[in-house]
């Protein structure tokens, strides 16, 4: 049985061998087009983008921010808005009495919860650690981190979720970041707390790795970074009412920063400011949740926030353009370019289709093994990623499959019925008005 196993396994390493011999590098490369002419262009201007910054010593400007800021430290409001995050809260706001950064008031929001968060929420304020303030019906979190900016008094709001922990110095890095004027938002640096678990919460510390910590430092560094997660990043709090808060999600966070980037701010990206945070351990919850994502780049990049690609709109510019472009083409089009790749090998290329797959998946494995070594050295925590050596084969399979078909369906099922106004992460009530006055 092995026998036969390998004699097939070397026919067809030998076909593949063939196959490359057989044609030129310009036939094979349009054979492989996706591969070629999607992905390859990407890893490189983004890994020729963080090796560049490496060598980049700090602006003066910044230094002399970061010398301002430890003189005046102007006061910064932390917001936590949660939902049932009983078990969670107190481990997140003793994360937050931890940081380094000395004037923070910590606004704890309760969207009417069920667990007992209230009872934890109260015991807090009367320790004088937090702030807290309850809704008796949940309203959802933008509701929740509405009434949080509403309260705050700070110059600067830190958003993020009630189950995160933080690195000691993590606000710090992420206000220094501000230190040039058309700054308006900072993301932080995501992290996965419970990658070892399984094979799933792996492939996402490798996914958060180099989507976040690879991705967003070089879209930061283009100036077209468009996202600051509801996760952990900070704001103005001047833009934050200027543009008039969060709007009902999902992909609330996605919106509010659109809003700022069509008003005139940029987004920056703080690779120091770590935020660990638990990832889906389980296939359902992951792929429910990267549907809600992913509806997401359809509800705003395509529908709402379509005038970024009309050069008569009043909101257009060329870093907006940019920016959607970069997420449609990356995101959008390369997840349909699967389904169109795979039909048109069978209809042109039927008798050579394994072996294309076969090259193809080897080629992938050697690109993301140097995606990998350049994210780790650019890594606030190389001896965590190390870890992730032995799984990096694998996170191909994982992105170009599995990520590649959820985002299909998600596409599909927001671009035909707009589920993402019916999705029960937010109280069916608000995605009333949602669907009323949402703008399409």
């Amino acid at each position: 049985m092995l026998n036969e196993l390998y004699i097939e396994l070397s026919q067809f390493v030998e076909g593949c061998l063939r196959l490359v011999d057989s044609l030129s590098l310009w036939q094979l490369a349009l054979i492989m087009w996706p591969f070629v002419f999607l992905s390859v262009p990407r890893y490189i201007v983004s890994e020729l983008v963080v090796l560049g910054l490496m060598f980049r010593s700090e602006p003066s400007e910044k230094t002399r921010f970061r010398q301002k800021l430890a003189v005046e430290t102007p006061l910064v409001s932390i917001l936590l808005p949660g939902y049932n995050e009983a078990d969670t809260l107190e481990t997140t706001v003793l994360s937050l009495r931890e940081q380094s950064y000395p004037n923070l008031e910590i606004i704890v929001v309760n969207d009417g919860s069920s667990d007992g968060m209230g009872e934890i929420g109260r015991r807090l304020a009367r320790r004088g650690w937090v702030r807290y303030f309850e809704h008796r019906h949940r309203g959802g979190k933008s509701s929740a981190e509405n009434f949080a900016a509403n309260a705050a008094r700070g110059e600067y709001m830190v958003i993020c979720d009630a189950d995160s922990t933080f690195d000691r110095h993590s606000v710090w890095h992420l206000l220094v970041e501000f230190y040039r004027p058309e700054i308006q938002a900072v993301a932080g640096n995501l992290r996965v707390r419970n990658g070892g678990t399984n094979l799933l919460t792996r492939c996402q510390a490798i996914q958060y790795l180099f989507s976040i910590g690879v991705g967003r430092r070089t879209a930061a560094a283009a100036g077209t970074l468009s996202i600051v997660s509801g996760a952990f990043g900070a704001l103005r709090s001047s833009i934050v009412k200027q543009v008039g808060g969060w709007e009902a999600g999902p992909g609330e966070d996605g919106d509010l920063t659109t809003k700022i980037c069509l008003a005139g701010g940029q987004i920056g990206f703080a690779p120091k400011a770590i935020c660990m945070t638990d990832a889906p351990d389980n296939w359902w919850a992951y792929f429910r949740q990267q549907l809600r994502w992913n509806r997401s780049t359809v509800r705003f990049r395509i529908r709402k926030y379509r005038g970024v690609f009309n050069p008569f709109a009043r909101e257009f510019n060329t870093r907006n353009l940019i920016s959607a472009l970069d997420e449609v083409i990356f995101e959008v089009i390369f997840a349909i370019s699967l389904p169109i790749y795979v039909c048109w090998m069978l209809l042109n290329h039927a008798e050579i289709f394994w072996q294309v797959t076969a090259l193809v998946t080897v080629l992938y494995i050697f690109v993301n093994v140097f995606h990998y070594l350049v994210a780790l050295a650019v890594s606030e925590r190389p001896q965590l990623d190390l870890q992730l050596a032995p799984y990096i084969p694998l996170y191909g399979l994982f992105t170009g499959l599995y990520l590649r078909t959820v985002r299909l369906l998600a596409y599909a099922d927001e671009y035909i019925f707009r589920r993402s106004y019916w999705e029960t992460y937010v109280p069916d009530y608000v995605q009333e008005q949602s669907r009323k006055f949402d703008t399409w």
